[in-house]
């Protein structure tokens, strides 16, 4: 059965040498666990601190050759987020590293929230791929928002959504008393609940941005299809590892939530 593993972070804003090193660290703390999957948090080199379109990288670059590196040293898979700079575009990147050091996928983040927009470019395209062990859909933060994105993901195969994040409070949500880190876990499990498919997001702790108004809120975790949170690092830094036996998405499908089946086959209302 394969072990599916999250890294949680605090990201030395702007500093990408720094970050990276500890990414490299954590992707080997994941593999000395024996996991077969790992995946770090979103634009993991950078945070949002300093120039981010002269901090983006191209691919392949410094930095993903070292992640290649690290995948091939603990022999598993790394999903990873940073900025990618392609030609006068930069985008919000989650990369997939397969064992044998070979970048097989990148994904450009669809759903730019608030201010990104300004900095990045728009993805226009989904992304399921097959990691030979299972069928993942590559996400992006925001991405999970939209459940009828995630839900297509699902419809194309995937049975297990990887979810690198920068999941954030800020003076802003709390005035408006949104609980932050809860509404995170919340929607991560709802995911799993309605799509009845494992889902794995990795967050940052601590602050994202130069001023230390984005504060990471941990909780990154690895959530069951019936909705059981398997594994977490609650706060801090760390790694958090769950064994997952992909037979259960059938079994809990049949025996209680049988959802996607029935979206695929109920005819829809006229």
């Amino acid at each position: 059965m394969p072990r599916l593993a999250v890294a949680q972070m605090e990201c030395a804003v702007g500093d990408v040498a720094a970050n990276l090193g500890k990414g490299v660290a954590l992707i080997g703390e994941a593999a000395a666990q024996g996991a077969d999957l790992v995946c770090l948090p979103e634009c993991f080199t950078t945070g949002l601190g300093g120039p981010l379109a002269q901090l983006a990288e191209s691919v392949p670059g410094p930095t993903s050759d070292a992640l290649c590196q690290a995948a091939a040293d603990g022999g598993l898979w790394v999903v990873a987020g940073m900025p990618e700079r392609a030609g006068e575009q930069v985008y919000n990147a989650a990369l997939v590293i397969a064992p044998e050091s070979k970048l097989i996928a990148r994904y450009h983040k669809c759903y730019l929230y608030l201010q990104e927009a300004e900095v990045f470019a728009r993805g226009d395209r989904a992304c399921v791929q097959d990691l030979g062990f299972v069928t993942a859909g590559i996400t992006i933060c925001y991405d999970y928002i939209f459940p009828e994105y995630m839900r297509d993901l699902v419809v194309r195969g995937a049975r297990l959504l990887i979810h690198s994040t920068a999941w954030v409070d800020t003076e802003d949500c709390r005035r408006w008393h949104y609980p932050a880190a809860e509404a995170y876990r919340a929607q991560a499990m709802v995911r799993a609940l309605e799509n009845g498919v494992f889902f794995m997001s990795a967050n940052h702790c601590g602050p994202y941005d130069a001023g230390g108004y984005l504060q990471g809120v941990g909780r990154s975790a690895i959530i069951a299809p019936w909705g059981e949170v398997l594994a977490e690092v609650e706060t801090g830094e760390g790694v958090a590892l769950a064994e997952v036996d992909l037979a259960d998405i059938e079994k809990w499908s049949q025996t209680a939530a049988p959802y996607l089946h029935d979206h695929l086959n109920v005819p829809r209302p006229a």
